[in-house]
């Protein structure tokens, strides 16, 4: 019956969202308009914009200091209310570019423009994104945003330029892909030699983390063993890897897949637990379908020589 006074209740509630320890009065304006009424959401509104106006905006390469980094998301979302409800789409794009430090702060406010029907401006917003950041790594949601943009509106030499720029100097499997749907085998056939030049030139440092891994990767996405097989003798590739070609490959190149199979075995095995065991024994099982019997049965008895302190895998290889 008695209700709040509207602008004491809006300080007490804006002083609890925004100081607050934890979100517990996240969107306290719109879950009190109705006791804030008009006067109420007034005040909430003239507290929040007095407030941000002393949050420094953020421009490629800053770094919000700690004590901004709360107040600029909770000042935001106060006042993205507001704009929201008044149908303001350029306030709501305006707080949005407030802080523009990082490329994921581009792919929001990309979304958000493309969101309330902006595409050229959500274009303009995530081309500039990757024009200043252009030193560093690509993002690659921010390249497949563009490169979306450009595929819906019937511009594939645009997306595949986009693409090719970013796997240029920094390839992944999932660029690879995007480039083969766009560009066919002619994209294969350039992307597999641009992977060889690069390895050619950065020989691999370590095995845990093979540059060759990608092209490797590549090549049995195109189902081109032979060559990925080659690669590997080449260049060297990660065990996970290695494993996992055999296990793509093994009807086509047998021979590779059981060498990769006995290591991994004597990987397992060495490693010890009823686990490793387990999954020696499969991989012994699969071998026998790749080899004839006299090799399959030599192999068992070189493991039960080998391992045979290892009892609980003596019992399981007997079965």
């Amino acid at each position: 019956t008695a209700r709040p006074e509207p602008v004491a209740l809006a300080r007490d509630l804006f002083a609890r969202e925004v100081e607050g320890e934890w979100d517990t009065f996240g969107g306290a304006a719109e879950l009190y308009a109705e006791g804030l009424g008009e006067a109420g959401l007034a005040e909430y509104r003239r507290l929040a914009t007095e407030a941000w106006a002393k949050i420094p905006p953020l421009s490629a390469g800053r770094r919000a200091a700690d004590d901004f980094s709360s107040d600029r998301r909770r000042l935001a979302g106060i006042l993205d209310f507001f704009a929201e409800r008044d149908g303001d789409v350029d306030t709501r794009i305006g707080l949005r570019a407030h802080d523009l430090s990082s490329p994921w702060r581009y792919v929001e406010l990309a979304h958000f423009c493309l969101s309330v029907g902006r595409e050229a401006e959500a274009l303009r917003h995530a081309e500039e994104g990757l024009w200043l950041f252009e030193d560093d790594p690509p993002d690659e949601r921010l390249v497949n945003f563009v490169a979306d943009l450009h595929c819906g509106a019937g511009r594939s030499g645009e997306a595949s330029a986009v693409l090719w720029r970013a796997f240029d100097k920094w390839p992944s499997l999932d660029l690879y892909q995007r480039l083969r749907a766009l560009g066919g085998t002619a994209a294969r056939d350039r992307a597999l030699a641009a992977l060889r030049t690069q390895l050619a030139k950065s020989p691999p440092k370590s095995r845990w983390s093979s540059p060759a891994d990608l092209l490797i990767r590549v090549l049995m996405a195109e189902k081109m063993f032979a060559e990925a097989w080659e690669a590997v003798r080449r260049h060297g590739a990660s065990e996970g890897l290695q494993e996992a070609l055999a296990m793509a490959s093994e009807t086509t190149h047998p021979r590779e897949a059981l060498a990769v199979y006995t290591a991994r075995i004597d990987r397992l095995v060495t490693a010890g637990g009823n686990p490793n065991y387990e999954e020696a024994c499969k991989l012994v099982a699969r071998m026998g379908a790749l080899r004839g019997e006299n090799e399959q049965t030599a192999h068992v008895l070189d493991l039960k020589t080998r391992f045979k302190a290892k009892r609980n895998f003596m019992k399981m290889l007997g079965k």
